[in-house]
């Protein structure tokens, strides 16, 4: 596209290149189809509900792009997913990696960088060319709902540099990277979906831990930067503002101090931080007041359709300049043709090739970041000749950002796979488990009793009874914290295929685990 086009082009077409919007469904409805048709739909957004196999979504890719470019300036669409690893994984067909906490126990920038070009080609070869990762936030809040195991951990250096890899890796494939959530949602104990969570920390402290992540980023040249919905006082002096729409975070911090000129795009605009204060579709024009370059609305079309016309009138009106709307449109169009303009939608084959290569650093990631925390009783491994009881508790998201696939099960039927016979049991937790005699072999599978008295109860019991048992964390490391000090305990950090692998076979001892707790855990 040429600066002229731009120049040409109708408002609401410049304004409609400035949003990312979703909709339900395995394919195009009436609603996207409209907004790409009246606006020129700029970007889509792909959520669990729009997948389902990978001809479906190549498919799906390939009818959206061919809408965009036959409508306006012929743009193509930026078509993004959370595809994080772990707990936040879109695509559920047994090629997720395990997430970014996994990888920091693991604390090899190669491993991240590779992570992120695996994941970067299977997106790709779907027709996804903006993942929305890595996570850059600081997790050093053990009571935090949305981030914890997405963090790479506590370490501001080691944060920075694996994701600075990671995106690395994706862009070295020509998928766009998006770190965040600027300036940092690691300590918080509010989850932005549901309330303004505050970090009311001075600044020297934020620029001591959570600033450092973003800086690196920006300064191996990842594309896009993802906004907050987090109220920093100590940047903005409002401790009610969220820092999606100040422009002392957008514009004076992150383009004129820290020199970001890529994309600054906005977590979804619906998110109750924004939508309960000043609302989905007045946010919209703060939001790009302030600075961000791509609105996300990602659930409903009366909102999307309100906020773009919102945008439209905020120029007509003078609130906004035209100049504003092609600030962002410029940049949007250069990391369009940088991004997008080779984007060709594979074949199946090709997603299978990928797909093998993607399982395949599963397991080397896994296998190199299961941790074993403790096993001063020199508990593992288990005899496989041995019979075994597993007893699992049960599991929701932990978060809305989260994919809500977990199942009890996994890894008894893992451990079933490698020669153990298995007795299973799966509560919610507080119940009394009665397994006789007391030597009988037994992994406790917790998923977080950090935050369920109940199911820390039921595991602490079971620790006090018996000699021959090891804790095996698959969604919090954080449950060592509730954990009697004589507990085996180990951590895969998420419940990811290959995280679930490594674990059965690190009982089995068949895998040695060298992985290192990236996080501190609370006396």
């Amino acid at each position: 596209m040429s600066t002229q086009t731009v120049a040409s082009m109708p408002l609401e077409q410049k304004v409609g290149q400035l949003f990312m919007a979703g909709f339900d469904g395995s394919e195009p409805t009436d609603g996207i189809r409209e907004l790409i048709r009246e606006y020129n739909l700029g970007n889509v957004i792909y959520f669990t509900r729009n997948i389902a196999s990978p001809s479906q979504v190549t498919a799906l890719s390939a009818e959206l792009q061919s809408e965009a470019t036959a409508v306006g300036a012929g743009l193509p669409l930026f078509v993004a997913t959370d595809q994080e690893g772990g707990v936040v994984s879109r695509l559920d067909w047994g090629t997720q990696l395990p997430g970014q906490m996994l990888i920091g126990a693991c604390d090899d920038d190669a491993v991240a960088r590779k992570a992120g070009a695996t994941v970067g080609r299977e997106l790709r070869s779907l027709g996804v060319n903006l993942n929305l990762a890595p996570v850059l936030d600081v997790n050093n809040n053990p009571e935090n709902p949305v981030i914890g195991v997405r963090s790479f951990g506590e370490d501001p250096e080691r944060v920075g540099a694996l994701g600075a890899a990671m995106a690395q890796g994706l862009q070295s494939v020509d998928v766009a990277a998006c770190g965040k959530h600027f300036p940092g949602h690691g300590d918080t104990a509010v989850d932005s979906h549901l309330d303004l969570p505050v970090v009311s920390h001075k600044r020297p402290r934020l620029e001591r831990v959570e600033f450092p992540p973003f800086e690196a980023a920006i300064q191996s040249g990842i594309d896009a930067i993802m906004t907050t919905h987090v109220a920093f006082p100590a940047i903005t002096g409002d401790k009610e503002l969220p820092a999606t729409i100040s422009s002392a975070v957008q514009t004076a911090l992150l383009r004129e101090q820290f020199g970001f000129d890529g994309l600054l795009v906005t977590d979804c605009l619906e998110m109750d931080a924004i939508a309960d204060g000043v609302g989905t579709i007045e946010g919209a024009v703060r939001a790009i007041e302030a600075g961000c370059d791509i609105v996300t609305v990602s659930h409903t079309l009366k909102r999307q359709r309100a906020a773009i016309e919102a945008v439209v009138t905020a120029v007509r009106t003078g609130r906004l300049t035209e100049e504003r709307i092609d600030r962002s449109l410029h940049r949007i169009q250069r990391y369009k043709q940088q991004r997008v303009g080779t984007s060709e939608t594979a074949e199946a084959p090709e997603w299978n090739r990928y797909a093998t290569a993607s399982k395949q650093l599963a397991t080397e990631i896994a296998n190199c970041g299961i941790t074993l925390v403790r096993d001063d009783s020199e508990t593992l491994p288990f005899d496989t000749s041995r019979h075994l009881h597993v007893v699992s508790f049960t599991g929701t998201r932990g978060s809305p950002a989260e994919d809500d696939r977990y199942d009890p099960e996994v890894v008894a039927a893992a451990l079933r796979e490698i020669g153990f016979e298995i007795t299973t049991r799966t509560m919610a937790g507080g119940e009394t488990v009665d397994i006789t005699p007391a030597d009988e072999q037994i992994v406790a599978v917790s998923y977080d009793a950090l935050s369920n008295e109940a199911q820390a109860e039921t595991l602490q019991t079971l620790v006090a009874h018996h000699d021959q048992l090891a804790v095996l964390a698959v969604r919090n490391p954080y449950d060592l914290a509730v954990c009697p000090d004589a507990a085996t305990f180990l951590t895969t950090y998420d419940y990811s295929p290959g995280a679930i692998q490594a674990a059965a076979k690190t009982l089995a001892g068949t895998v040695e685990p060298t992985g290192m707790l990236p996080v501190t855990i609370p006396k």
